[in-house]
């Protein structure tokens, strides 16, 4: 049986006293990470701190299922240990690697174990995010930070690797976030090593980069700045060059930001929800709903349960044979409801084979929302249904204050606020690949400079990349059409789309 050991003179009374490997299992130290294959822990010896990764066999099955989807399975603790060393070499600061084990030649089940050096009074750039300690810092020492993760994973990818694991979770810093102190990188037990890495791995690295940074209020122009240093070169020259690669990190920021969310806002609660769950829903007597547990007051409940009653009590606002809009003032809260029902025999037929109209909007503008968008706030989402298929939905949202975009007085002030924002609007349409369906000016509302968007309904995910300008191109000659009275707004937006 093939055995490969390296151990740095300070480890060598503790692991050659009996089996490597299973001197390795036996070690007494804080458990961080548990799987079925690999255990990770923090262990001291003679004064030091270590961190130490366990790999076991992971089986053919494992190996067979990696080989299917086209991916290279992660096999023992080498990988990483050749994947540190790389990064020493290249100045990259990182874990100090000393100590590697491997015993048996076959894939499936040879065992393995990695040690490094601990990292000391350091943490995680999630952890920082979270804790509010990023935020804090002055522009000068963010805008530091933001290069230095630009200039790692420039080297990373230039070098010929890819981490796979690309998190913030994974970039190490000063507790006391000192700036002038390394950033290091963690984990790249699944890193992979060639001559070069190709663009479809190095986007789904800054990818995954990119997603992890989402919800920490990180703006649109920090990104800028990544991807400007990222490809040493100037903004337009990169959104010229690169354009691309760039679509495509974000593609994948957004997907993976979403993924979750999808399941938790999902009216079909395939998962039990968890207490953490921003949401919460209900699935009886033929009647679901979903909301958001921050929006659920008394008034809100009282709606979802008898949602028809109040909507006779509230004012109406359109009424058309497939939906019913009212606003209703309930103890001082105002909400909008709108109903959608059956108007035909094929209109029930086409049920079917498709989501309800509510629960299109209710996902849509999350997807928005994700992307910066603003939206009219939609708090709950009813669906009431048969045996064969739902017969009627409901969107409840909060009221939105401010101007329709069709009744707007426009200066020259407003119309240049105005054209910013629907550029902004379609150019944040692009980034997740969808279209908003019926982009009239009538369902835009303008308060406080900040634009809404709202009747989201038929907003559809395109998931073919040329079909997602043709369809935005379709939106945007909807949206000009509003603007016929408007010949100087109009030519500026034409411009800029």
């Amino acid at each position: 049986m093939k055995e490969t050991i390296f151990l740095n003179k300070e480890l060598e009374s503790l692991f050659l006293s009996g089996d490597p490997f299973e001197v390795a299992g036996e070690i007494k130290g804080k458990i961080f990470r548990k799987t079925a294959n690999r255990i990770t822990k923090e262990f001291s010896f003679k004064g030091n701190k270590y961190f130490i990764k366990l790999h076991y066999g992971i089986g053919w099955k494992e190996i067979v299922k990696n080989l299917l989807k086209l991916r290279m399975p992660t096999i023992g603790a080498f990988p990483e240990w050749k994947a540190l060393k790389k990064l020493k070499s290249l100045g990259i600061d990182c874990p100090e690697p000393v100590g590697f084990y491997s015993k048996g030649t076959n894939p499936a089940k040879s065992k393995s174990f990695l040690v490094t050096k601990s990292l000391l009074e350091t943490i995680s750039l999630e952890e920082a995010l979270q804790k509010g300690k990023f935020q804090e810092l002055d522009f000068p020492i963010k805008k530091r930070f933001i290069e230095k993760l630009a200039l790692i994973s420039r080297n990373l990818h230039k070098n010929g690797i890819n981490h796979r694991d690309y998190y913030l979770c994974h970039f190490h810093v000063d507790k006391n976030m000192d700036i002038e102190k390394e950033i290091s990188l963690i984990d790249l037990h699944r890193a992979q090593l060639r001559s070069f890495v190709p663009a479809r791995w190095a986007s789904k690295d800054i990818g995954g980069l990119f997603h992890s940074a989402m919800g920490f209020k990180l703006n649109e122009r920090d990104f800028y700045r990544f991807i400007k240093i990222y490809f040493q070169c100037s903004l337009k020259e990169a959104l010229e060059t690169h354009s691309r690669f760039i679509q495509t990190s974000r593609e994948r920021a957004f997907r993976m930001f979403m993924k979750p969310i999808l399941k938790e806002i999902n009216l079909s609660f395939s998962e039990i929800q968890k207490d953490t769950s921003e949401y919460l829903g209900r699935n009886e007597d033929n009647l679901r709903w979903i909301a958001k547990k921050k929006y659920l007051s008394k008034n809100l409940r009282k709606i979802i349960s008898q949602v028809d009653t109040y909507m006779e009590k509230g004012k109406r606002i359109k009424d058309e044979r497939g939906h019913k809009i009212v606003r209703l003032n309930l103890n001082e809260e105002i909400f909008i409801i709108k109903k959608y029902q059956i108007k035909g025999l094929l209109h029930y037929l086409r049920k079917f084979f498709s989501q309800t109209r509510a629960f299109t909007a209710w996902k849509a503008s999350h997807w928005f929302n994700a992307a910066g968008i603003k939206t009219f706030n939609i708090v709950a989402v009813i669906e009431r249904y048969n045996s064969l298929t739902t017969t009627e939905s409901y969107l409840i949202s909060l009221n939105q204050p401010g101007e329709r975009l069709d009744e707007v007085d426009l200066n020259k002030q407003k119309e240049h606020l105005i054209e910013n924002r629907l550029s902004s609007f379609f150019k944040r349409l692009r980034w997740i690949g969808f279209n908003h369906g019926d982009a009239k000016s009538s369902n835009f509302i303008l308060f406080k400079k900040e634009l809404f968007v709202f009747d989201l309904d038929i907003s559809k995910k395109i998931f073919l990349k040329f079909r997602v300008k043709n369809k935005i191109i379709k939106d945007q000659r909807r949206l000009l059409k509003s603007f016929e009275e408007h010949k100087k707004t109009k030519d500026s937006l034409i411009k800029r789309f």
